[in-house]
């Protein structure tokens, strides 16, 4: 029966089988001897594990006979919290109230610190495409330069005006 949240009276009532008017009663009188609950924002009592623990324990003395002064008693000066291995958080947890005017200027915010960085990357992404492909297109254009330059080369080696009869017995 693990609750991160704590259990209001009417669920421990029902799991201890006793009515919600005798734990508010058992909640009283432990009070007064010193023990505390923890309470919400409406000032309900809270119960936890180690409550469970020691409405078990009170409800275990009375069966016994036990007066219901010594039982509480002898319930509130045991240390229950130490001797239940782990307490279950508070019921309090730190909740930040927003407007819905307030909500909507961190959402546009955000979106814009976002679209901000988005577009910084997608800058610096087409940037090295453009450098790429400025790259790659000097290197045509060298390339290009180059073979034509070599095509020039080699139709002016062949238009070298060679004697008659050279041609003539070259061949």
């Amino acid at each position: 029966m693990e609750n991160e949240f704590g259990y209001f009276s009417k669920d421990v009532a029902i799991e201890l089988e006793i009515t919600t008017s005798t734990l508010r009663r058992w909640s009283i009188e432990l009070e007064k001897e010193g023990y505390s609950f923890h309470r919400n924002e409406k000032d309900q009592r809270i119960y936890y594990e180690r409550d469970f623990k020691a409405f078990r324990e009170l409800k275990k003395l009375l069966a016994n006979s036990v007066p219901v002064a010594d039982a509480v008693r002898a319930i509130a000066s045991r240390d229950l919290v130490s001797e239940n291995a782990e307490q279950t958080p508070s019921v309090y947890s730190e909740m930040i109230r927003l407007s819905k005017r307030e909500l909507e200027v961190i959402v546009k915010k955000a979106i814009e610190e976002e679209r901000e960085v988005l577009l910084d990357a997608l800058q610096e992404k087409m940037n090295e495409t453009i450098e790429m492909r400025d790259r790659l297109l000097t290197q045509q254009l060298k390339n290009t330069f180059e073979e034509n330059r070599r095509m020039l080369e080699d139709q002016n080696q062949e238009t070298i005006k060679v004697p008659w009869w050279r041609k003539l017995f070259q061949k």
